[in-house]
């Protein structure tokens, strides 16, 4: 081949590496842009879902009746294992000929006798650990027991108190900004206001076929039932706390959202959903599977809602006291 051809030759090779580049280059692109488009995907259908679960993490359940029946803790008995080990290398000490020749036996018992003192001494504040741990638990378990009798008899403070710890509803963002509540002798009203409407994402994610990332606008009726299903989400995540912390059947949870007051042209908490919860209702439902709205069938309760217009103010079934 002469040098013409080698140089065509080359120059053919380097124009077949170069359309291999850039067709890897184009592929590279293409899978990173498609993996992008997932992880968009994934992450709005994973808001999607955590909006409408609320619900389902509830705090966990203190189950007050057992507690009243639950023994003292026992006394604990005094320890001496140091002491014990030190004394019997005492006793057990038995001087040997060498011993005997330099005059180091009485200098093994002295050290004997202050691995003694020591050991004693470290199981003297050992003892005192444990005692203090031991009125510790005597103070709590009198504490607890004497809680647990006063929310079985229905006292309002000891109800009062057992909210001001409840911290699952205060530590959950979906929630809302706040939660108050009225306390009864057989009951609980929980006002939590609710994020507004914009909790819900205004756009749709898909990917394409192409690998590509597609948003667009969410349906005014898909929008509007996402939002429903969150405070009905949020509605069932505060009675399902209550009932796990306090020993009552009923509570009521009215949900505030911030809606336009037409009389003043600003916006305001409003009453959007009203529900009275009773325990043994509540305890049937599979919460991981049910449709959180659709769930409010099983309860008496006041929503007016549609999915053109959202919600609308309503009149709830319990208004709070002042206290």
């Amino acid at each position: 081949m002469g040098w013409k051809g080698t140089m065509r030759s080359l120059a053919a090779t380097a124009r077949r590496m170069e359309k291999e580049a850039e067709r890897k280059h184009k592929q590279q692109l293409k899978e990173r842009i498609a993996a992008d488009a997932s992880d968009a995907v994934s992450d709005w259908e994973r808001y999607i879902d955590n909006l409408l679960s609320v619900h389902t993490n509830l705090t966990r359940r203190i189950d007050w009746h057992r507690m009243i029946d639950k023994p003292a803790p026992k006394q604990p008995q005094t320890k001496s294992r140091h002491s014990d080990r030190a004394m019997a290398a005492m006793v057990g000490f038995k001087p040997g000929m060498f011993d005997f020749l330099t005059g180091g036996t009485k200098k093994k018992k002295s050290i004997l006798e202050q691995n003694l003192k020591a050991a004693t001494e470290k199981d003297r504040i050992e003892n005192e650990r444990i005692l203090r741990k031991y009125d510790e638990d005597v103070a709590e378990w009198e504490n607890d027991r004497s809680l647990a009798k006063r929310l079985v008899d229905g006292d309002i403070l000891a109800m009062r108190e057992v909210i001001s710890e409840l911290k699952s509803l205060s530590e959950n963002d979906l929630i809302g900004s706040s939660v108050e509540f009225s306390i009864y002798e057989n009951s609980v009203l929980a006002r939590p206001q609710v994020h507004s409407d914009e909790v819900v994402p205004s756009m749709r994610r898909k990917q394409l076929a192409s690998g590509k990332l597609s948003e667009t606008k969410m349906p005014v009726g898909q929008f509007n039932e996402l939002y429903q299903d969150y405070v009905a989400s949020v509605a069932l995540k505060v009675a399902g706390d209550l009932f796990q912390v306090l020993p009552i059947d009923e509570v009521y949870v009215t949900c505030e959202g911030e809606m336009l007051n037409t009389a003043t042209g600003h916006k305001a908490p409003t009453p959007i959903l009203s529900v009275q919860f009773v325990r043994k209702t509540f305890e049937t439902l599979n919460l991981s599977n049910i449709d959180p709205s659709d769930s409010m069938i099983n309860f008496n309760h006041k929503m007016n809602f549609s999915k053109t217009k959202g919600f609308t103010s309503i009149t709830p079934l319990m208004e709070p006291f002042e206290e």
